[in-house]
């Protein structure tokens, strides 16, 4: 499996140029390692719009992040970054797509077990008690390589360059790569 993210060299005052193009894809979205404490998400949409904002990383990352892993794993084409890709803003103006409750119901709730580094087996648990239903632990077991997946490749950002994922992600168990 190749990696899921794409790490750009570049210059956080230079990050315009790091981010990339939407191609198939609707929307680019990077998010620029500015210190331990702040980052920069920067969107690029297939319209041709773009938003930033640079966030606290101990408030925001893990959340946008579960966001990111959640919606892509279960297919929640409407959450935020659905919204996003849409044209929402980043202060929440159009973020109301039909899957954003859920994403959001479930997304507190992993950014958690990413925090504590939660085993496939808590995760399930969460999406079991969250949706309601039967949920087979290969999707649980989906969700958690996702998570750590991107957690890893955040890690291995260096500062001032980009990690750059796509929305959607179609099929992200066979093409992992978010260029």
């Amino acid at each position: 499996m190749r990696s899921c993210c794409n790490t750009s060299s570049g210059s956080a005052n230079h990050h315009d140029d790091t981010v990339g193009e939407p191609t198939e894809h609707l929307m680019i979205v990077g998010f620029v390692k500015i210190s331990d404490r702040r980052h920069l998400v920067e969107v690029r949409r297939r319209d041709g719009t773009s938003e930033q904002v640079e966030l606290d990383s101990r408030s925001f990352l893990r959340h946008d992040l579960a966001h990111y892993a959640v919606e892509a794993e279960l297919g929640l084409a409407a959450g935020v970054w659905g919204s996003v890709a849409a044209g929402a803003s980043f202060d929440s103006r159009g973020i109301d797509g039909a899957d954003v409750e859920l994403a959001e119901r479930l997304a507190g709730p992993i950014q958690t077990a990413i925090r504590v580094r939660a085993e496939p087996d808590r995760i399930h648990a969460v999406l079991l008690a969250v949706l309601g239903t039967e949920v087979s632990t290969d999707v649980a077991a989906s969700l958690d390589n996702r998570i750590r997946a991107l957690m890893g490749a955040w890690a291995a950002t260096p500062y001032g360059d980009v990690m750059t994922l796509t929305w959607p992600q179609t099929d992200l168990r066979q093409d992992t790569s978010m260029s």
